[in-house]
């Protein structure tokens, strides 16, 4: 793997099961018992911007939840502005809101905008002291207290990573050894038809460890966050999905347990658990009525597909779509879209209370001390006295621009040590009662919870490492472990491999790439007695790599290729053989294609290919292009005047530079886009031409990066226009492409 970008294997942000009691530490953005609570004492009743119990002020602001461990707090933001600006993971000290340290990195191949970067919630592993990072545009960091890079990957580049322009980013979490993810993605072979799917890896290295695929077609790009927990001696997490279920799955292997159904849209809202009841809500349409939102609690120990079997309790019209809820021992605390907080009794659902704190929730609460900090998306953090019988409100911050507009609130609080953590989009307050608080501690790294042990016979097997890729020539080692019926492990197992679509040897648990100059993509499977279970596995040539489709098959793309079989098919044209991007389906995600041709490599290489777009009734042209290091270059043909475009992060953009290029739909051209870093700055050029004339000896188009990206994947561009549901929009061809070093 030694040509490829690939720092250690896939990084994911952690939320764990507890391994620390009470609020030393915030490692979950809803607390040490993932409920929204806090133990904590002697918290303020109010507080001022201009001092009153505020303890620091940082003028650095977040979306998400703040995380607490290592004697250090932890924000994910934008940061800088224009050509320079990038997201970044930042460690304040938690004593005086000191920067301790900060990792800046770019956004790129996303529809995500600059108001909505850092969208992941970081979390921690006490443990390890290891920080998680997943920026909006597939980036996996694993940070250790010191803000060193531990490993890292990407996950749009190397899995097929879908995003949203929402900003949606799903928040991974640790679960023992392991860490996993959910993504919605769409890769290559089975993984190529888009889903909401897990990833689970092992939290220190980073392997792969299983793949999961429960959920049925995907509504929308969603942010709910799992809740672990033991339950009747297996550990499961409930999740809210793409497709509009809430789901319980095994942890250790990823079976699904059940799925229950009730959503028109997919859900954002993160469950919380307790007592054998799993409560959850979304404020979209409801299946079976025109009434929007609904909050239910459902038993736990469901089996199977379990939506038809009715809930513990239901209140449709209940519209809480965004803020997650805060559990307590004695009532629920739902917080709906317009601000207004429900208090209900968790064993029947009947209403406590109502109060109305503003106009517009997002950001979730937290209840500590027998108050409620909870931020209100226009502006204002509110402390409310509250228990079972009703509540009161204490105290309102509002926090105003000089122009007088809001500063927007969007995260939710941390309760750590008798101080209270709020961030708003641009700062972060740290607030308590001086003479209480005192001087934080730097709580020492938790012991690991007793490792499950399984027993009796092996009811699933996992081959591992899960998914992968190597060179021609290359080796790669398996191994297959087994668990019993409550997912406990087993231990390794011996297992019968053998390989399917992959050319090249296996003797043993190890897998030898055949020499091919050709990309591959197979499985490696795996059979235990009557169990069996499948690993994926690229094949990718060294530089240089050429592909002219010829010795392929038709109606199918080139081997492992990400976002491929979708969006575009080998075809016949003109007595040979070409890459077509399909335009037969009018949803925006098909209309546009990114299909990178392998992982990330390392700066320093040109890709090249030939292209032609069709029009459809002359006036519809496509945009087509190549993908460098995440950065494109398109001919433009969906602009008033045709052009050559290089561009990154395309919704900002961060840079962009437009050449007037008067191509013709129709008419094949060649095009190549070539990328260095030199004197720590990105050279980005691109060049067109006339399929079949002599190459011109100056670029076309060319752009300098301040802020260059390190490397990233190969790829092709396309963007179809004028499709709809009776016929095909205009279509887009490829041809021998050629990636090489500079």
């Amino acid at each position: 793997m030694t040509q490829y970008l690939m720092p250690r294997f896939l990084a994911l942000i952690c939320l764990c099961l507890p391994l620390t009691a009470g609020t030393d530490q915030w490692v979950h953005w809803r607390g040490p018992e993932q409920k929204g609570t806090a133990q904590a004492e002697n918290l303020p009743e109010k507080w001022s911007q201009d001092g009153e119990n505020l303890l620091w002020h940082a003028p650095y602001g977040s979306r998400m939840a703040p995380l607490v461990m290592n004697g250090h707090v932890y924000l994910i933001n934008l940061a800088g502005e224009g050509e320079t600006a990038q997201e970044r993971v930042m460690a304040l000290d938690l004593n005086t809101g000191k920067v301790v340290w900060e990792h800046r990195f770019n956004v790129f191949l996303t529809d995500i905008v600059a108001h909505r970067v850092g969208n992941a919630v970081l979390a921690g592993d006490p443990e390890t002291g290891y920080i998680y990072a997943q920026g909006v545009q597939g980036l996996f960091y694993c940070f250790d207290k010191n803000g060193k890079v531990v490993w890292q990957h990407s996950l749009t580049e190397q899995f097929g990573r879908i995003s949203g322009y929402g900003g949606r980013v799903h928040s991974p979490f640790v679960v023992d050894h392991m860490v996993i993810v959910g993504v919605m993605n769409s890769s290559w072979g089975p993984h190529a038809r888009p889903n909401h799917r897990f990833l689970a890896l092992d939290k220190k290295t980073g392997e792969t460890m299983w793949w999961s695929t429960t959920s049925a077609k995907p509504l929308d790009t969603t942010y709910s966050v799992p809740f672990v927990t033991d339950l009747d001696g297996r550990t499961v997490f409930f999740s809210g999905m793409a497709d509009g279920s809430v789901q319980a799955l095994d942890a250790y292997t990823g079976e699904l347990v059940w799925n229950y159904l009730f959503a028109a849209r997919g859900i954002n809202v993160s469950p919380v658990y307790a007592d054998g009841m799993v409560y959850i809500s979304h404020s979209e349409e409801n299946l079976e009525s025109a009434v929007m939102g609904r909050t239910l609690a459902l038993d736990a120990r469901m089996q199977g597909d379990a939506s038809k079997q009715a809930p513990k309790w239901s209140i449709e019209g209940m519209a809480d779509g965004y803020a997650s809820p805060i559990l307590t021992d004695d009532f629920l605390l739902m917080a709906d879209n317009s601000a207004n907080l429900y208090a209900l009794d968790p064993k029947t659902g009947k209403q406590l209370w109502h109060h109305n704190y503003g106009t517009a929730a997002r950001g979730s609460g937290v209840y500590a001390d027998g108050k409620i900090y909870i931020g209100e998306m226009n502006g204002a953090y509110h402390i409310i006295q509250a228990d079972k019988n009703g509540a009161k409100a204490l105290h309102e911050e509002v926090f105003r621009q000089k122009d007088g507009s809001p500063i927007e609130i969007f995260a939710s609080p941390a309760v750590v040590q008798n101080r209270v953590i709020l961030p708003t989009m641009q700062d972060t307050y740290c607030i308590g009662i001086k003479a209480k608080a005192g001087k934080a501690k730097k709580v020492a790294k938790a012991k690991p919870r007793a490792k499950r042990k399984g027993s009796g016979a092996a009811a699933v097997i996992r081959v591992m490492p899960a998914e992968t890729w190597i060179a021609p020539g290359e080796s790669v080692t398996y191994r297959v472990e087994a668990f019993d019926a409550k997912g406990a492990p087993l231990g390794p197992v011996d297992a019968e491999l053998s390989v399917k679509g992959l050319p090249g040897s296996l003797k043993g648990k190890t897998f030898t790439a055949a020499a091919t100059q050709n990309t591959a993509g197979g499985m490696i499977v795996a059979k235990h007695g009557d169990l069996s279970h499948e690993a994926r596995l690229r094949v990718f040539p060294k530089l240089p790599y050429s592909e002219d489709f010829e010795d392929l098959k038709t109606e199918i793309p080139p081997a492992g290729w990400i976002t491929a079989k979708p969006k575009s098919q080998v075809v016949d044209m003109d007595g040979g053989k070409v890459l077509k991007k399909l335009s037969n389906n009018p949803s925006p995600p098909f209309a546009r294609m990114r299909n990178y041709i392998m992982p990330p490599l390392p700066a320093g290489y040109t890709i090249q290919a030939d292209l032609m777009g069709e029009a459809k009734r002359k006036r519809f042209v496509p945009d087509m292009g190549l993908i460098n290091s995440r950065y494109f270059m398109v001919l433009m043909g969906t602009v008033r005047e045709r052009a050559v475009r290089l561009v990154t992060w395309d919704p900002m953009p961060r840079l962009q530079v437009d050449v007037p290029f008067a191509w013709e739909a129709g008419k094949w051209y060649t095009a190549k886009l070539s990328y260095d870093i030199v004197d720590g700055k990105g050279i980005v050029r691109g060049k067109v031409w006339e399929r079949g004339t002599e190459e011109p000896a100056a670029w076309t188009v060319e752009m300098t990066d301040p802020v260059p990206n390190e490397g990233g994947s190969p790829g092709l561009y396309g963007y179809s226009v004028a499709i709809t549901a009776k016929s095909p929009g205009t279509p887009v061809y490829y041809d021998n492409v050629k990636v090489e070093k500079n």
